[in-house]
């Protein structure tokens, strides 16, 4: 009667279990890879509702100079706009102040927002109303920036004291 196991079984069982682990683990860095590329995806559309609300609540010659001057900067990052900043600071990123802000420049460092303005002006109604379109743009590699994607929010903006 053996009591102890040979190498040759030992080896044979440890291939086994690495087989059945290997899915397992697998699955594991799809999944964390998957809510990381998702989380960012939620980021992007509250940057880019924050921005369209923020347009939207302001009366409309206001709104349509503000619009004007952001689709003036062209394609600018996030962490540059003070007003987004500001946003972003109040959410819930990470307790504490000095971990926000070294959460916030590590989080938001290659988001980068555009805003573009759509005026009907052959229909007679450029005055009364505009459309809005923010684009919010991030990396989806972190390293690559062909890997960049984009949310696109619109709202339309009415004069309402005509």
């Amino acid at each position: 009667m053996r009591r102890a196991m040979t190498l040759l079984e030992l080896l044979v069982g440890l291939v086994i279990f690495s087989f059945a682990i290997l899915p397992i683990l697998s699955f594991g860095t799809t999944t964390t890879r998957t809510t990381y590329i998702t989380g960012k995806h939620l980021m992007a559309g509250q940057i880019a509702a924050s921005l369209l609300d923020r347009l939207l609540a302001l009366p409309y010659e206001e709104a349509l100079a503000e619009a004007e001057r952001l689709r003036g900067l062209g394609t600018a990052k996030v962490l540059e706009d003070p007003w987004l900043v500001s946003v972003l600071e109040h959410q819930g990123l990470a307790a504490g102040r000095r971990v926000l802000e070294e959460d916030l420049g590590k989080t938001f460092r290659f988001f980068e927002f555009k805003v573009g303005i759509d005026k009907d002006s052959s229909s007679g109604v450029a005055d009364r109303m505009f459309l809005l379109t923010v684009l919010v743009s991030w990396r989806v590699e972190e390293g690559d920036e062909n890997s960049r994607t984009a949310l696109i929010l619109q709202g339309v903006k009415f004069n309402d004291l005509r």
